[in-house]
């Protein structure tokens, strides 16, 4: 990593300093979004912006900065680190302000672009699967911190993280507090069941996921039924197949969940149809070959 988006200009590395008053540093009063680069291109950013619109508003926070100028922040952030292929985070925190709960002293927020690689091995992990763990943290109630704003206070999935590491897995997995399925750390959740393409609704309290949300149009204009619903945990261990869905990994196959396998340990027909499906979506819209 070379260079940093710092408010209002690309800085290097070592000069990318936020103040120790910032409230996004003392308080994780803030929220982000990341996109993908694909060949420098970006897919469907003013899905990540309309979103980051509903947590800015969530959390009572205005910005000065347009879609058009935050998109040519992620483009040029990737571009400065020589990146074709990325994932770029666009952070912003409600900035300096005195110590305490009251936001009004923070006058102007921070905003930061941090452009990384994406995984090498992402390849292999769709063809061969990943081990998710349904981890006993249970995600936030919409009620007490709803899981629909994207916010930089995130020690609920670092805790689910810690535990699904200890597991050796790939990716946690939050029930609500319902005991119905939810989401993952990173990433939403799909299974499928004779044919339906199950995920759990917004109503369980989840982030809506710009690849959820792609992928649920995909399965539609294919003819797969889709049911978003309430998903009880005993459905997961039963299902035909399980994947995972987001910026990041696109649609990923789960082959094991705990320490049981999915059927035969194996990336089921509907997972890889709809990433296929997903690729060609992004090759359409970006007018490249991925």
């Amino acid at each position: 990593m070379k260079k940093i988006w710092l408010n209002t200009s690309l800085v290097p590395v070592k000069k990318a300093k936020v103040s120790a008053l910032d409230r996004g540093f003392i308080y994780g009063d803030g929220v982000y979004e990341a996109v993908r680069v694909y060949q420098g291109k970006i897919f469907r950013p003013e899905g990540h912006w309309k979103r980051l619109d509903g947590s800015l508003k969530s959390i009572h926070m205005k910005i000065p900065w347009s879609h058009k100028f935050l998109t040519e922040v992620c483009r040029k952030t990737a571009q400065a680190n020589g990146l074709k292929e990325a994932l770029v985070r666009v952070t912003i925190s409600r900035g300096v302000g005195e110590l305490g709960y009251d936001p009004s002293t923070a006058k102007h927020p921070t905003l930061t672009g941090i452009a990384t690689p994406v995984r090498q091995d992402l390849p292999e992990l769709w063809e061969k699967g990943v081990k998710v763990a349904i981890v006993k943290v249970r995600r936030n109630h919409v009620k007490s911190l709803s899981p629909a704003i994207k916010h930089t206070n995130s020690l609920n999935g670092i805790l689910a993280k810690i535990e699904a590491l200890k597991s050796h897995a790939f990716e946690g997995v939050f029930l609500n507090l319902d005991g119905y399925l939810a989401e993952g750390t990173i990433s939403n959740i799909f299974i499928v069941k004779r044919g339906v393409l199950k995920t759990p609704s917004l109503s369980c309290g989840i982030l809506d996921g710009v690849t959820r949300h792609a992928l649920i149009e995909l399965a539609k204009k294919i003819g797969i039924r889709v049911l978003e619903t309430e998903i009880h945990e005993k459905e997961v261990f039963s299902a035909d197949e399980v994947f995972l869905t987001s910026t990041t990994m696109e649609a990923m196959p789960v082959t094991q969940v705990n320490s049981q396998k999915i059927r035969d340990g194996r990336p089921g027909p509907v997972t890889k149809t709809l990433q296929r499906a997903f690729r060609a979506l992004v090759e359409r819209e970006l007018g490249i070959r991925v």
